[in-house]
């Protein structure tokens, strides 16, 4: 494995991801990450470049149309230690999990955790308001309730968002995170950005046309744009 720096934006944009949609074993080495199969572009060309890397190997990417997944996975004792004991990563169910110390504690980092969070695990969505179309835009974030989530809260906050929370009871309490309106979309792009196609084509095709098509495929939109596959 590769040395690593603590203030490699790579590393830190990898931990978001893990945060997301990652899992460290419990009991073996391996480490493993699961998105939907619509974004097997970000995976391909985005996650899997990134493991190869930060920690020099080779990861599996497996398929499971049942359940319109893709599952990365690789096995490694070096990074499973690694992310564990010196990154602070915790292993099995994520209930207690915290945002790592070298994100909290050094502010340039902070965005591409951000990143790697809202390209697995947030939501571009539109609402129509008082329009006919939807075109309102609002990044929404959903967690179970722990630690981690309000250390969220509060890197979103260092980086100058206002956010609104709630938590709902018909979803097992789980928290809802929401940043609303056209300036903080803007401001979300420009600072954080995004590497998922499928948030991306969402973005181009409001900005383009001034609202979006709820439930529209990756496919239909890359179409509408006039765009290559690769974005």
């Amino acid at each position: 494995m590769a040395e690593i720096t603590k203030n490699n934006r790579e590393l830190a944009e990898f931990l978001g991801i893990m945060l997301g949609d990652g899992n460290l074993n419990k009991s073996s080495n391996c480490i493993t990450i699961v998105g939907s199969l619509e974004e097997l572009d970000y995976y391909n060309h985005i996650v899997i470049p990134l493991i190869e890397s930060l920690f020099e190997v080779k990861p599996k990417l497996r398929f499971r149309n049942d359940r319109n997944a893709v599952y990365i996975d690789f096995n490694s004792k070096q990074v499973m230690n690694y992310l564990s004991k010196e990154i602070g990563l915790v292993r099995g169910n994520k209930k207690f999990a915290h945002v790592p110390e070298i994100v909290k504690n050094r502010l340039e980092n902070v965005p591409h955790f951000l990143r790697g969070l809202f390209d697995t695990d947030g939501c571009l969505k539109f609402s129509k308001q008082a329009s006919e179309r939807n075109y309102y835009p609002r990044i929404q974030f959903c967690f179970s309730d722990a630690p981690f989530v309000h250390e969220v809260k509060d890197l979103l906050e260092k980086v100058g968002f206002n956010l609104g929370m709630w938590k709902d009871s018909r979803f097992s309490g789980l928290i809802f995170y929401q940043i609303s309106g056209k300036d903080n979309l803007e401001r979300w792009m420009k600072i954080i950005g995004s590497n998922n196609s499928v948030q991306k084509t969402k973005y181009k095709v409001w900005k383009r046309y001034g609202f979006y098509t709820p439930k529209s495929s990756l496919k239909s939109r890359i179409e509408a744009l006039n765009l290559n596959k690769a974005l």
